[in-house]
């Protein structure tokens, strides 16, 4: 008795598949389908492959493809786009409140060319199963980017304050201690993630004339606190797990003017949003960098050198004994949530990724 063998596809463009036109009963198509399904269950930090095996067992050149098969591909897909994100701008909210979101099968099905049925007839499979395949496979490419949830690296600081002096002494002091000689400030994150990103300069308008003041007039006038800080990170490394594998980066941050009062402050009057030298807007910021060696690469997000300067003089309510009733601040600049990502959809990332294979759309 002969014994059929199947070379396992690696890849869309692999053993001259055409998927302009798939034929359905070649188990090529089918075999990639599950390569492709299956390189996308290793790519995410959860790997639920038991689930996922028990989902697509069904897909076997060793057997004839049922309709329940083909409707076990449709709920495999709606089970893996709860691990990978969309990054659409145009999907989100104006102010990116719901930033991020996971991928939906609806996002995918009404992208061009991904449209397809998801009760089809045996009639219908057997009629049109080459669309089917070709949008099943357009679909997939769909998902490509995970959260990135581990990385080691530098976090870099700037920070300075200054108590009590006239408004532009005291935020000339901030700026003075935070870009002195022995800043920035340098600390270790290890196996985690950065969550926030900022660079804010402010000022509290802290003391007014007293009236029942002695000493010297120079000293009874109005006093100010001044502060300085910003924030970047430095990447050397992080974790990615689907082994042999390149990504793309994606750093996202949510940026928007400072929020919160400063320090003895009761009141924030006034945010003024300035992202500086950063390069970022206000929205979502992506910044994507291509890391072909995730243990030894040197990528740094944000910049650390440039902190906006506050120019707006806050006005603080004091008693007629110069005693403090509310004090109120102003800031200068940006702060936001910052998330990392990792986008398979590059050269030597996902190997059954989109712009692959004839025919190729979706992502």
């Amino acid at each position: 008795m002969e014994v059929i063998s199947y070379e396992e596809p690696r890849s869309w463009d692999d053993l001259g598949m055409d998927w302009n036109d798939p034929d359905p009963r070649d188990a090529r198509y089918i075999l990639a389908l599950r390569n492709a399904f299956f390189e996308r269950m290793a790519a995410p930090q959860e790997g639920y492959y038991t689930y996922s095996w028990n989902i697509l067992h069904g897909l076997s050149p060793r057997k004839a493809v049922s309709a329940e098969a083909l409707r076990r591909v449709i709920v495999e897909l709606e089970y893996l786009c709860r691990f990978y994100y969309n990054l659409d701008p145009e999907v989100y909210k104006d102010d990116f409140s719901d930033f991020p979101r996971i991928m939906r099968l609806n996002d995918i099905v009404t992208q061009e060319d991904c449209e397809f049925f998801m009760n089809a007839s045996y009639g219908a499979i057997l009629d049109h199963g080459g669309e089917w395949l070709r949008k099943i496979k357009n679909a997939i490419c769909c998902l490509h980017v995970v959260q990135c949830y581990r990385a080691w690296g530098t976090t870099l600081t700037r920070s300075g304050s200054e108590h009590d002096p006239p408004f532009d002494e005291s935020i000339g002091k901030a700026f003075e201690y935070a870009f002195g000689d022995t800043q920035p400030s340098e600390s270790e994150f290890k196996n985690t993630m950065p969550k926030s990103i900022y660079s804010w300069s402010g000022n509290n308008h802290w003391k007014c004339p007293r009236p029942d003041f002695e000493g010297d007039p120079e000293d009874n006038k109005d006093g100010y606190c001044g502060y300085a800080q910003c924030v970047a990170y430095r990447f050397r490394r992080l974790r990615r797990w689907l082994a042999n594998s390149e990504v793309d980066l994606v750093m996202a941050a949510v940026i928007d003017s400072p929020t919160g009062p400063t320090g003895w402050s009761n009141e924030l009057a006034t945010s003024v949003f300035d992202a500086g030298e950063s390069g970022f807007e206000r929205g979502l910021n992506l910044v994507r960098t291509h890391v072909d060696d995730p243990t030894d690469f040197d990528f740094t997000f944000g910049n650390i050198d440039s902190i906006p300067r506050n120019e707006v003089v806050p006005t603080s309510d004091f008693d007629s004994e110069g005693v403090a009733i509310w004090r109120r601040s102003a800031k200068r600049g940006y702060e936001g949530k910052m998330y990392a990502f990792l986008d398979y959809e590059c050269e030597n990332g996902f190997k059954f990724r989109a712009g692959t294979g004839a025919g190729s759309t979706g992502g």
